[in-house]
């Protein structure tokens, strides 16, 4: 398995972290996708296979790997297959906006932003707040996101930092009795800029005085580290500033030189001064006094905004907009340490779900157990030889069509003429629907017995010599009645057979099928529009794709059927019942309060009502209690004698009933 990696800046972040614990171990084949040349070359020689960002070279590197890692979107040209994963570790999380939050956001970096996480098949992020953030903020989808923490910051408590410290700027940095760490946010990208932008110091502190400030740390025998971010260092370079020989700067080079990430000297420090930077976020991990310097904190909130509206309770250090007030903050961070200790606690139990040093390997078994979300919808289809017969089709057996035209609700007329001649001429007309539409109608909705042609039925409803048969049930008694289960089953059954539409009551499916683990929940039949979401997750809950003519078998394997409907549905009486009934099979139903007297109907008021009786039923010794009832109650409702009824103008319906 080759697993290449990228990041901003070069070899470092989370993608670093996560590249040394894979080195380690595994046996897993790395590589690195780098911007600057010089680092590719410096990688080399450290026997690093590399390439640089967007050249033949790394295109042939990734058309071999297994899995991309990255710590940003600024690697936007990153081609992909279908069978690699790509995965974006992010590269920290602190309190400002970005990117969507924007309702200004420029539509061309928008769209930038939708190719590019398109791409993206799994994120990792250090906790449950960030997961809703960053989803919203890239416009991503929330399942691809999970919370294993930050590789980086496994080394924040571990790392010998003044050590490494040491390695960059010689023993002689250690000399000082307190150590102040500077690492501002940008304030102007690619993308969006906010705030103060141009300045003559590094503080954009209008009041800056070097030579105070150089008074300042001696008297407290104290030195400035500074680290601008990686896109603010060009904004400074060239600039007509200066330090005092107690400030020292970090750039990226010098850490890549020394091959040391920032996150591996933050112990080393006594205090960090920052202002909207994640990196606070990291230095929290110590439980060290924070320094906010904001001096374009409304320019800023104005321009680009934070993901909390109670903003101070989430930067627990004190604020100051200037270098007066930076010199009396430091001061009181240096002389009590703990004065904001329970803020920043509360950060901490509030922003980081795990701060136990196990991120990177969490990181990296998620990566390893990732199934990729399929992003193709496709329609769900039935079968079209399991659509159960109407009951236009079902009486059309008992009825002459000489005699008597049956109009079919569910039936596509194509040529209404030749319909509309064939009414003229038949002795009977019968438009045979199971739905009279109401004023409220949905029209989305899709179930078994809803008309298909409604200016087809409203011209039927006007027509004279046609009559509107509403008819609910009706069974093939003969058909079903003679049937019986010959298989094998394992488990007893609780089933519902039939048409699978927006009918079912699926949270007291769900209820059934953890009441009774040992049970199957069989759904059999055909089901009538999309895939229903709620038919899956649960190990007992089953369905099965039957024809018609499958289905009196399969009911007689039932222990219990049931009829879990709800909202008006309940008020229908269903050939699923009739079918059940003529098996001889105890029926356990929702409130509906229209099915006939059977000692075999077992209503229930609600769901534990329908848990007990489905209970009652299980445990009898002799389930056939009620099956002579069920098959009497079945043979008067079959579609031999509803033809009877039909052809008697028992079933006549009128715009005023």
């Amino acid at each position: 398995m080759l697993i290449v990696f990228m990041s901003q800046p070069d070899f470092a972040c989370n993608p670093h972290a996560l590249w040394k614990y894979v080195t380690e171990n595994t046996n897993f084949d790395t590589a690195w996708i780098v911007k600057k040349k010089d680092r590719y070359f410096s990688l080399l020689e450290r026997g690093i296979r590399c390439a640089v960002y967007d050249t033949a070279d790394s295109y042939k590197i990734l058309s071999e790997a297994d899995i991309i890692v990255a710590n940003t979107y600024t690697f936007l040209n990153i081609p992909k297959r279908d069978d690699q994963l790509l995965v974006n570790l992010w590269h920290g999380s602190g309190v400002k906006a970005h990117d969507f939050y924007d309702h200004d956001l420029n539509p061309r970096h928008a769209i930038k932003l939708k190719n590019y996480f398109a791409k993206v098949d799994l994120m990792c992020v250090h906790s449950l707040d960030d997961r809703f953030k960053l989803a919203a903020m890239l416009n991503f989808d929330l399942r691809k996101i999970y919370v294993t923490g930050q590789p980086r910051l496994d080394c924040v408590t571990s790392s010998n930092g003044k050590e490494k410290l040491a390695k960059l700027f010689g023993e002689s940095i250690l000399k000082y009795k307190r150590l102040v760490f500077f690492a501002p946010s940008y304030r102007s990208n690619m993308s969006c800029h906010a705030g103060k932008i141009f300045s003559d110091n590094i503080f954009r502190a209008d009041d800056f005085d070097d030579e105070e400030f150089s008074s300042y740390l001696e008297k407290y025998d104290a030195a400035l580290i500074y680290k601008l971010h990686p896109i603010e260092q060009t904004a400074f370079s060239g600039r007509n500033f200066s330090m005092n020989d107690r400030c020292f700067e970090l750039t990226d080079t010098m850490l890549f030189d020394n091959d040391i990430r920032y996150d591996e000297l933050l112990n080393a420090f006594d205090v960090i001064v920052s202002d909207y930077s994640s990196i606070v976020y990291d230095f929290l991990l110590l439980d060290r006094p924070i320094v906010y310097l904001l001096p374009d904190f409304d320019e800023y909130k104005q321009a680009k905004g934070f993901v909390f509206s109670n903003i101070d309770a989430f930067m627990p250090g004190e604020k100051t907009a200037d270098f007066k007030g930076l010199m009396s903050a430091l001061t009181n961070a240096f002389e009590d340490p703990g004065r904001f200790a329970a803020a920043r606690n509360n950060v901490i139990l509030n922003r980081f779900d795990h701060t136990d040093g196990k991120s990177t390997e969490r990181c990296f078994r998620q990566i390893m157990d990732f199934r990729k979300i399929s992003e193709d919808y496709v329609p769900y289809k039935s079968d079209p030889r399991t659509v159960m017969p109407s009951p236009a089709e079902q009486l059309s057996k008992y009825i002459d069509s000489r005699s008597c035209l049956l109009i079919d609700s569910r039936k596509e007329y194509s040529d209404k003429e030749a319909l509309r001649k064939a009414v003229g001429n038949a002795e009977k007309a019968y438009y045979v629907t199971s739905e009279i539409p109401s004023i409220f109608r949905s029209m989305s909705v899709r179930n078994s017995y809803k008309i298909v042609d409604l200016d087809l039925y409203n011209e039927m409803l006007k027509t004279p010599k046609v009559n509107i048969a509403f008819i609910q049930g009706g069974v093939d008694y003969e058909r079903f009645a003679a049937a019986h289960f010959s298989g094998v089953k394992k488990k007893k059954r609780i089933g519902f057979a039939g048409t699978i539409d927006n009918r079912i009551y699926f949270s007291m499916v769900h209820c059934i099928c953890e009441k009774f683990p040992n049970c199957e929940v069989l759904f059999a039949g055909t089901i009538v529009d999309d895939y229903p979401a709620w038919l899956s997750g649960f190990d007992n809950l089953v369905y099965r794709e039957a024809a018609y003519d499958e289905l009196p078998g399969i009911i007689n394997s039932f222990d219990v059927a049931i009829l879990p409907f709800f909202g008006g549905h309940t008020k229908t009486v269903p050939s699923e019942l009739f079918q059940y009934l003529a098996c001889g099979k105890n029926v356990v139903t929702s409130d509906m309060p229209n099915l006939p007297e059977c000692a075999a109907i077992h209503h229930s008021a609600s769901v534990a009502e329908v848990i007990d009786n489905i209970r009652s039923i299980l445990s009898q010794e002799n389930s056939d209690n009620n099956r002579e009832a069920a098959k009497k109650t079945a043979e008067q409702y079959s579609w031999q004698n509803i033809a009877k009824g039909l052809l008697n103008d028992e079933y006549n319906y009128s715009d005023n009933d």
